[in-house]
This record gives structure tokens, sequence and C-alpha cells, in this order.
């Protein structure tokens, strides 16, 4: 028998999905902010009491528990980090404050970043009197310019003590090139606060968290990794610490953000960032292989954000080289997906005689005003019980009860009577407005990024809220094919067991490759290149067998970024051996960059004649892990015998009121074709069918909602 545990802590409901002998199993529960452990307690029991288990009889039985937090994300938001101190090279002590010239509109909404007159740079997360510069530099070859001064360094670091520091975040200039500097100031603090006293101070490295060139993206890389170490680490350790009490006796893996997953041990606190939404695109990917599709838009819609990413042509990882975090760029490969403030707890609200909905979101506590906990703000979710599609009594599975006239009065008294309008079309024009938002950055985020016709893609329809907005959304993006699953509102869960577990190394390496001059290819620069894949293997070999894996069975993923030279525009090539042998290696790649190069932005633009370098070395090790496999259903000729009755829903003013059926969908079969309007319940989602639309099962019991004609 085997057993496995995914687990999506979300700002609204904690997701888990147990995986026993092929099976899956679902639980939802509130996300309980004061204590996360609690919703994922909450969450597990009623996935494994689906089973046919008890919480401590499953978790003792757990081939591998894989879990997904929030826990950096907020701490980030709500400046909640360690206090640290900075130290860096002379000169450049406000690198982090001036960031980069176009840093002002790194991670603001589209909007905003046009409003060039109110932009202001993101607020730092070190103030300037918490970073120190020393004397000292060492060249972009790594030849000591400046040797370092002892005294320098204990001055520094004694006036950071001074300030209230609890740790030392360490970033100096071509460190990634000869870290020798920034070792020595870790020998120098070490030997004032040794492990021995309460007054240790932990001591972060760039060249060890990010081995890269650019000062802001590296400084800010390490400060971010830092800031949140502490209080990640302290909440994974408390979870592994319970679970060790309960019987759970293998390690606690972590999704992260670039794609896979690793133990605590193996894992840095920047990598939890995001790291749901990334795990969604990766399951994405595979069961869109699973059901035929290379092309996927993935939108996952739970109760605070609205999560979109890309699937194109079946690369299983589309990375985001320059991601934002927060409004900070940062140095890791991040899995390609952008979050906008949508979701069910979006409030709405009238704004100079006009409805906006969101970003503001009422969460789940107090929620919407449906849920009888307090909450008065008219929310989408309100809107969705008021238009028909949420049945109170059956919301999810029936165990949480909604009041139907509590959500008529948040939207009448906030929506409707402002603007003079009826009840019903407040909360359609709520509905409208939000579908419409997220269906434009859908079709913004699709076109500009994969640079391919959105109406070539399928929808992924994901999250609690997803199936209920996706023909709305849809609209927008001008998709006529949207895809649910039995597990949609739990699919980040879900994904995190489609993660093999991911070891990921990188180095900024400056090596030319080719010469137009002379028409050369570098051989000399072969040995080099090897010296430092080796290097990077030695780090996987270690880090591989610290997971339990014998090397034989580990993929190793060897990538370049090359450009042409004196460009800044990169593109990641794969290198198929892992190392050069000869020139005809080295040919092979440039011939490889130079076709997509031309395919990316156009056969004119290839430039070999400026030359070819690589500028960034990565190696991806990979170990596969166990996945869940679709299996296929029994046919079903008969859609009434799932029919449970009919609900008044309203669609939209062309066609007003309508007596509309409904289904339970677990209990449909594989054929089963069910034309709009249609109101298809699962125990944590609504399939929402409009007229014009048609819903019907396939042999996989994918359900399908495709556009008639």
């Amino acid at each position: 028998m085997t057993m496995r545990l995914g687990i999506d802590v979300g700002g609204t409901f904690t997701d888990v999905v147990f995986l026993k002998d092929g099976e899956i199993y679902r639980g939802k529960s509130d996300t309980t902010h004061y204590d996360l452990k609690l919703g994922f307690m909450n969450a597990t029991r009623v996935a494994v009491g689906r089973a046919g288990l008890e919480l401590e009889e499953a978790l003792r039985g757990a081939d591998a528990i894989v879990y997904s937090t929030t826990v950096g994300t907020n701490a980030l938001i709500e400046r909640r980090g360690t206090k640290l101190g900075l130290i860096t090279t002379k000169g450049f002590e406000h690198t982090v404050h001036v960031g980069r010239a176009r840093n002002w509109g790194d991670g603001l909404p589209t909007e905003k970043k046009y409003d060039r007159g109110r932009a202001v740079r993101p607020v730092p997360i070190l103030p300037q009197d918490r970073i120190v510069s020393v004397q000292e530099r060492i060249d972009n070859l790594g030849n000591v310019i400046i040797p370092l001064r002892d005294d320098d360094v204990r001055r520094q670091v004694q006036y950071l003590v001074d300030q209230g520091v609890r740790g030392f975040v360490v970033v100096l200039l071509n460190a990634y090139v000869n870290p020798m500097h920034e070792r020595r100031i870790a020998e120098l603090i070490a030997e004032q606060y040794p492990d021995c006293y309460l007054g240790h101070m932990p001591i972060f490295l760039s060249h060890e968290i990010s081995p890269k060139s650019g000062e802001y993206r590296r400084s800010m890389t390490v400060i971010i990794d830092a800031y949140l170490r502490d209080l990640t680490e302290g909440h994974l350790l408390r979870l592994s610490d319970d679970l060790r009490d309960v019987g759970y006796r293998r390690p606690v893996f972590v999704a992260k953000n670039t794609g896979g997953l690793s133990s605590l041990s193996r894992t840095q606190a920047l990598h939890l960032l995001g790291s749901s939404p990334s795990a969604t695109v990766i399951g994405s990917d595979y069961i869109g292989k699973a059901v035929g599709h290379a092309n996927v838009v993935v939108s996952d819609m739970g109760g605070t954000s609205f999560d979109v990413g890309l699937v194109v042509e079946g690369r299983d990882r589309v990375y985001e080289y320059d991601p934002v975090v927060e409004r900070y760029r940062v140095q890791i490969p991040y899995v390609a997906h952008w979050s906008v403030g949508a979701g069910g707890g979006s409030i709405a609200r009238i704004e100079n005689g006009a409805l906006r909905v969101g970003p503001q979101s009422a969460g789940s506590n107090p929620g919407p005003a449906c849920y009888n906990r307090g909450g008065e703000d008219a929310t989408v979710t309100d809107s969705d019980v008021i238009l028909g599609y949420i049945n109170p009594d059956n919301f999810l599975g029936g165990k949480l009860r909604i009041d139907h006239a509590l959500a008529e009065r948040a939207v009448r008294t906030k929506i409707a009577e402002p603007l003079g309008v009826p009840l019903e079309e407040a909360a359609w024009n709520i509905k409208r407005l939000i579908d419409g938002f997220m269906g434009q950055e859908m079709y913004r985020i699709c076109a500009l990024t994969s640079g391919q016709d959105p109406r070539d893609f399928v929808l992924f329809a994901l999250g609690g809220a997803g199936p209920v907005h996706a023909t709305g959304y849809a609209d927008g993006t001008d998709v006529g094919r949207i895809a649910t699953f039995p597990f949609s509102s739990v699919f980040g869960a879900f994904s995190t067991l489609t993660l093999d577990v991911l070891q990921t190394y990188e180095k900024t390496l400056n090596l030319n490759l080719y010469a137009h001059r002379d028409e050369s290819y570098a051989v000399d620069n072969i040995a080099r290149f090897n010296a430092e894949i080796d290097r990077l293997m030695a780090f996987a070999r270690r880090d591989m067998t610290e997971e339990g894996f014998d090397m034989a069975g580990v993929q190793l993923q060897v990538e370049i970024h090359m450009c042409y030279g004196q460009q800044r525009q990169t593109l990641p090539i794969r290198v198929p051996k892992g190392r050069l042998e000869n020139a005809a290696d080295v040919k092979y790649l440039c011939d490889t960059f130079n076709a997509a190069y031309g395919e990316k932005y156009g056969k004119g633009a290839v430039y070999p004649e400026a030359g070819v370098e690589m500028v960034e070395m990565r190696l991806n090790a990979v170990g596969p892990a166990e996945k869940y496999q679709l299996r296929q259903i029994a046919a079903d000729t008969d859609p009434e015998r799932s029919r449970t009755g009919t609900r008044n829903a309203y669609w939209g003013p062309s066609h007003g009121w309508m007596m509309t059926p409904v289904y339970a969908r677990e209990s449909l079969g594989a054929g089963i074709r069910l034309p709009g309007p249609v109101l298809c319940e699962a125990e944590d989602t609504v399939i929402v069918t409009p007229p014009g639309w048609t819903f019907r099962v396939d042999d996989w019991n994918v359900g399908w909602i495709e556009r008639n004609g």
C-alpha cells in the first residue's frame, strides 16, 4: 500500500490531496492564519477519513508528505522577517535602495506602471542605517585589487550589533568570481559570536546563495532569503516535529517555485514564495500531456487570488529568469506564473459612482457576507449565491452553511441601492466585471508571453471558484475549450504530488564560444566549461545522495544562457551531453542558439557576425517521483440518473432567470453531453455552463465546457 499527502495552504482554504493506492481523496478546511498547522491537520483529517483511515494512522503510514505554504509570502508582505544588517563593498551602500532604472514599476499592476507621476520605489526591507561597507575590491576576473582589513570588518560588525541586528547579510562586489573576502568576513563574525553563545549570529553569504552577476538582484536575493529564513524554518520545523510526534518518520518535502521539491535541509526560504502556483503549472503540464494537449492556459481562481500560468508546446518548465518577488527582482529560476487580486472573496464597492471589484479580499475570516462570520462587504461569492450558481445548502458538501439573506443584504446595501439597479443586475455586474478583468489579464499574459494565438490553447479551470467563472473569463480570452477535473478545486495540492525532487545550481560564467572574425569555435574554453560543470555536479551528488537517491537514477540537465557579443538579451540552450568534448559540440550549441534566436525574434535578427557568448550555466538534478495516473471511467448514457433537481439561475440580461437543471458531477459517466444552461455540482465547486456552451465528460473523467459552434 502506497500513501502520499499533498498540501496547499492558500489565503482562504487549506487543501489536501491524499493519494492511496492510485485513488485520490480530497480534503478542504479554512486556513488558520494564527496557526497554519491546524488548518493542515483539519483538512488532512477529512481527506484520510474518506479513505477509511484515522489521522494518526495515515500520517504514520505515509510514504511522503509534500507541503506548500504561504507563510513566507505573508511574512514578506507584512514585514515580519528577521532584523538584518548588510555588509557590502565601499561605494555600493545604496545599491538596494537605488535599485535599477525601472524598479519603480516592478510588481505593480499594469495600469499603475503607466501612472509614472505617482510612482514610488518599493519600501526597502533594510533601512539605510543597517547597511555598512568595508574597504575592499575584487575585480571581475577575481583578482584582489584592495585587500580586506580585519579591523575595518570588526568595527562595522560592532556597529550593526549596536543597531540590534539578529543576522548578517554579506554581499561584496564580484564575490561570485572570488569569494575569499566574503569567507573572511564570515570567519571574523564567527570568532566574535560563536555558536556556543546566545548571541550567535547567522551569516548569509551571497556567493553561497546566489553566485551570479547583477549587484541589485544578487543583493535582494540574499536579503529576502535571509529575511524569511528564521520564520519559515521555525514554522516548518515545528510542523515536522508535530508530524514526528504522531509517528511520521520520513522527510517533509517542500514544493518550491523552481518547479520541484526537496527536503527541508535542502530548501532555501526564497524557494517557497509562489511555490503553489509554480506547482500548479507543472501539474497542468503533466495532466495536459496525459489528455493530449500541449498548449494550456492555467487558471486557478481561489478565494483570494487568481493565478495564471502557461504550458507552451508541452515544455515541462517555462522559467521566468528575471522574476519579481513582491516588488523586488531576484535571481532564481522561477516557474513563470502571474497572480492578480481576484477571487471569490474579492470585495465589490462603489468608487466615484462606479463599481469596482478587488483587489481587496475578505479572506477566510470573516470571509464573504454569506459565510455569516461577521463580514459585511459584498463579494464575488455573494454575487454567485444571488445568481443561483451556488447552492446554500450544499457548499463544501454542506459543511459550511451559506446564508442567502446575508448575501442579498450585502449586495443590495453596498452595490444595488447606491447604483439604483435591481439586485440581480448588481450581482451580475460584479460577476461580469471580475470575469472581464481576469479574461483581460489572461489574454495579455498569453499573447505577450507565448507569442501565440490564445485560441490555440485549452483552458484549465482550477480552484474552488475557477469552474464557476471559467466561461466568463474565457470570453475575454476567446478560448473555446475549458477543462475541469474531479480534483479541480484542490489542483494545487494535487500538483505537489506531480513534482520530482529537484535541485538547481547556477553560476555566472562568461565564455566566448564563436568568433566571426576567423570563424572559429572556442575550443580553448572547453576545459574551463567542464571544470565549472564538475563543481556543480559535486554539489548535485552531495544533495541528491542526502535526498536518498542513487545517482544512477538521477537526471542531470545542463543548460547555458547564450547571447550575441555585447548583448544583454539571452536565451537558454540545453547542453545534451552535459559536457563539451570538442569543437563539434561547441558548434552544435551555437547553431542551436542561432535557430532559437531566429524562431523567437525573426530570422533577420540572427547576427552571428557579432560573435556568440555564454554568460551563465545551470544544472538541474532531477530525482523522479511516483505520480498519479489518470484512469478511464465507465460509459454513461443516462444523465438523468445523476440529476438532483433544478434551480432558478440568472444568465444575464439577454436570458434572465431560467429554471436550470442541476446534476451531481461525481456520478456523471463518460460520454455524457449536457447543453447549457446547466449546473454540475461537486462537493467543493460548481461547474457553471451557460447558454451557448455544452458540458461533456470524456473517457478520463475530464469535464469539458465547450463553446457551441
